[in-house]
C-alpha cells in the first residue's frame, strides 16, 4: 500500500513513522521549502522536531518532496493520482491531510507591541544578547482568539506563553505580567505556574482595553478592581492565536472531503473525513499542542494503514471510569456551581470539570433553574469554547473571580468578598474540589509524566499498560478514541527487542536519583557485598548499587537523564 500524507510537520511525521511501521511506502509532500511546521519555527521546538524526524528520514520506503502542492486529483480503481505543480504525478491508496495551523498575528503591531513569534525571535538562544530595555514584559492572552470573528479557543497561547516566560528567566529576569481571561493550561503547568508566581509573575485577570505605543514604552489602560488602570511597559505581547489552514479549502474542494463552520476537517468518526480513504491529524482537525498533533498523527496512521484491534491490544489499553456530576439535579431551584482549585494538583482537573460543569449548568437551566457558576478558571480549549459561550448565552450566570476575591462558604450561602461584595443564597452547592477528591488516587498518565516523556510516548504507562481517556488525561470525551488509536499505534512502534535501562555497577555509587526518577517503579537500591585489599588482607562491605527490573522498565530514559554518574544506558 502506498500512503500520501499532505504535509510536513510533527503530525504528518507522526502518521508517517506509523506506516512506515507496517511496511508501507509514505510520500510526503509538504508546500514550503523544508518540513517541520510551526513546530520548526519555535526557537526551543527545533532540535525535538529534528530528532524525531531523524529515527525515519532514512527509511527507504520514504520519499519527501518539499516546495510541492497537490493541484489536481483523479481517481481510478479506488486508487488516487495525485496531480502536483510541476506536472507531477503520485499514485497512492490512502491520503493523510496534516497540513497543521496557521498563525493568526494580531493587527496591532509595532517596535514594542509584539506578537509571540515576535518575542520568539528576540528571546531565541541564537541572539548573543537581548535588548538593553528589556526590564516590563506584558503578555495580553486571547489576542485574536475567543472573538466574534473566531469563537474557538487557540488551546495552546496560554501553555506557550508559560514556556516562553521560562525561556526568558533562563536569560534574564525582566518584571513580567500576565493579562488574562482564563489560564488554559496543561496537566503539570499548573505547577510551573506556581512557581512563576513565587517569583513575582503577576497574573491579573481582566480585560485590556487599550494599548498605547510611544517611542520608549507601551501603555496599557486595564479594569481591574473596580477602577481604570495605567501602566507601562518596554514591551507587550500580544498571543498569537492558531487558525485553520486556509490550505484547507483548496484541498476540500480537491479531494472532496468537508470543513465546518469553523473551517476545520469535519470528522464525523475519530480521525477520519466524510471522503473515503481519506484521514486527518494535528491542526486541521482543531487547535492542538505537540503532544495532540502527535497522537492524531499516530491514530491517522495506524487507520490509515489497516491496523486492527486485536484482543491482546486490547488488554493493554486502561480506561477510568468517567465520574460525571449528573445526579444533582434535585435539591431545589437556585444551584451554585464553583469552579475553583487552591493548589496545582487539583488546577490539574479544570479542563475536566470545566466541561463537565458547563454541561451540568446548561441541562439545569433547561431544566428551569436558576444557576450561577463562579468561575477561578473555565479551561475550554478548542471547540469547548463554544459549549462555554452557549452556556452563557441559555441564561446561566458567571461570576469570574478577580485575582483579589475570596469566597466562603457558610452553609449554602456564598460570600464573594473583594472590591465588590456579593452574597448568594443556595438551595445547592457543588464544588469542583469536592468531586476532585474521589480521582486524587487515580494514576493519571498526564500527571506523572514529564513533557518529552508525554510527547514522544503519549499513552505509555508500563509496556503492558497505555492509557486513554481519563487515565490520560481528564478533557472532553471525544479525544478518547483518537488516544484509543493512538495507543495502538504506540504498541506497533514498540521495538521488537524490548528496551531496559543498564546500570554499569561498577560506576554506580548508590546515589538512588535514578530510583526518584522512575515513573514505573522499576528501579531499587540494593546491597552488594564486594572485597577490598587493604595493606594485604581482604575486607568485606556492602555498597549500594541501581538495579532494574526487566518486567517493569519501559525504557523511558529518565533514569539515565538524571544519573550523575552516567552509570546507566538503554
Amino acid at each position: 500500500m502506498k500512503i500520501a500524507v499532505i504535509g510536513g510537520g510533527i503530525s504528518g511525521i507522526s502518521a508517517a513513522k506509523v506506516a512506515l511501521r507496517f511496511g508501507h511506502e509514505v510520500v510526503i509532500i509538504e508546500k514550503e521549502e523544508s518540513l517541520g511546521g510551526l513546530m520548526a519555527k519555535i526557537a526551543n521546538c527545533r532540535v525535538g522536531f529534528k530528532t524525531f524526524f531523524d529515527e525515519i528520514k532514512d527509511e527507504p520506503n520514504l520519499k519527501v518532496m518539499t516546495k510541492k502542492v497537490v493541484s489536481g486529483l483523479e481517481k481510478k480503481n479506488g486508487r488516487f493520482f495525485l496531480t502536483l505543480n510541476g506536472y507531477e504525478t503520485i499514485e497512492a491508496d490512502r491520503i493523510i491531510i496534516a497540513v497543521g495551523l496557521s498563525v493568526y498575528e494580531p493587527e496591532f503591531r509595532k517596535k514594542r507591541v509584539l506578537s509571540s513569534f515576535d518575542f520568539d525571535s528576540i528571546i531565541d538562544q541564537r541572539n548573543e544578547t537581548l535588548p538593553e530595555d528589556f526590564r516590563r514584559i506584558a503578555f495580553v492572552l486571547c489576542a485574536g482568539s475567543r472573538r466574534k470573528e473566531y469563537p474557538l479557543c487557540s488551546a495552546v497561547c496560554c501553555s506557550y506563553t508559560l514556556r516562553q516566560i521560562k525561556w526568558t528567566f533562563m536569560r534574564s529576569m525582566p518584571e513580567i505580567t500576565v493579562f488574562y481571561n482564563d489560564l488554559r493550561f496543561f496537566g503539570q503547568e499548573y505547577f510551573l505556574e506556581r512557581l512563576f508566581r513565587e517569583a513575582n509573575v503577576r497574573f491579573l485577570r481582566t480585560n485590556t482595553q487599550n494599548i498605547e505605543e510611544t517611542e520608549d514604552f507601551v501603555r496599557l489602560r486595564y479594569y481591574l478592581n473596580g477602577k481604570v488602570v495605567n501602566e507601562d511597559f518596554n514591551y507587550v505581547v500580544l498571543t498569537s492565536s492558531l487558525r485553520p489552514n486556509s490550505e484547507l479549502i483548496r484541498l476540500a474542494e480537491i479531494f472532496g472531503f468537508s470543513l465546518n463552520q469553523y473551517g476545520f476537517v469535519s470528522e464525523p468518526s475519530p480521525l477520519r473525513t466524510d471522503a473515503e480513504n481519506i484521514f486527518a491529524c494535528g491542526g486541521c482537525l482543531e487547535p492542538m499542542n505537540i503532544k495532540d498533533s502527535i497522537i492524531t498523527g499516530y491514530a491517522a496512521g495506524y487507520l490509515a494503514s489497516g491496523g486492527k484491534e486485536r484482543e491482546r491490544e486490547r488488554k493493554k489499553i486502561f480506561r477510568l471510569d468517567d465520574p460525571r456530576p449528573d445526579h444533582f439535579s434535585d435539591g431545589g431551584s437556585r444551584f451554585v456551581l464553583y469552579l475553583g482549585a487552591s493548589d496545582p494538583y487539583t488546577a490539574m482537573f479544570y479542563e475536566f470539570f470545566s466541561h463537565r460543569f458547563l454541561e451540568l449548568a446548561y441541562r439545569l437551566k433547561e431544566e428551569g433553574k436558576e444557576i450561577y457558576v463562579l468561575t477561578r478558571n473555565v479551561v475550554a480549549p478548542s471547540y469547548g469554547e463554544l459549549l462555554y459561550q452557549e452556556t452563557r448565552k441559555k441564561g446561566v450566570i458567571f461570576i469570574h473571580l478577580e485575582e483579589s476575591d475570596e469566597v466562603v462558604f457558610e452553609g449554602n450561602t456564598v460570600h464573594i468578598k473583594g472590591q465588590r461584595s456579593i452574597k448568594i443564597e443556595a438551595d445547592r452547592l457543588i464544588l469542583m474540589e469536592d468531586l476532585v477528591k474521589d480521582l486524587k488516587d487515580c494514576e493519571i498518565l498526564g500527571f506523572t509524566r514529564s513533557e518529552p516523556q508525554l510527547r514522544w510516548s503519549p499513552t505509555k504507562w508500563a509496556n503492558d499498560r497505555y492509557h486513554v481517556g481519563l487515565a490520560r488525561y481528564p478533557r472532553e470525551k471525544r479525544w478518547e478514541m483518537r488516544e484509543y488509536y493512538a495507543a495502538l499505534a504506540e504498541m506497533f512502534l514498540e521495538p521488537e527487542k524490548k528496551q531496559v535501562a543498564k546500570v554499569q555497577e561498577e560506576r554506580c555509587s548508590g546515589c538512588a536519583s535514578c530510583e526518584k526518577s522512575c515513573l514505573s517503579g522499576a528501579i531499587e537500591i540494593l546491597r552488594r557485598e564486594t572485597k577490598v585489599t587493604l595493606f594485604g588482607p581482604y575486607l568485606k562491605f556492602s555498597k549500594p548499587v541501581a538495579h532494574v527490573s526487566e518486567d517493569l522498565c519501559v525504557g523511558c530514559g529518565s533514569c539515565v537523564a538524571t544519573c550523575p554518574s552516567h552509570a546507566i544506558e538503554l
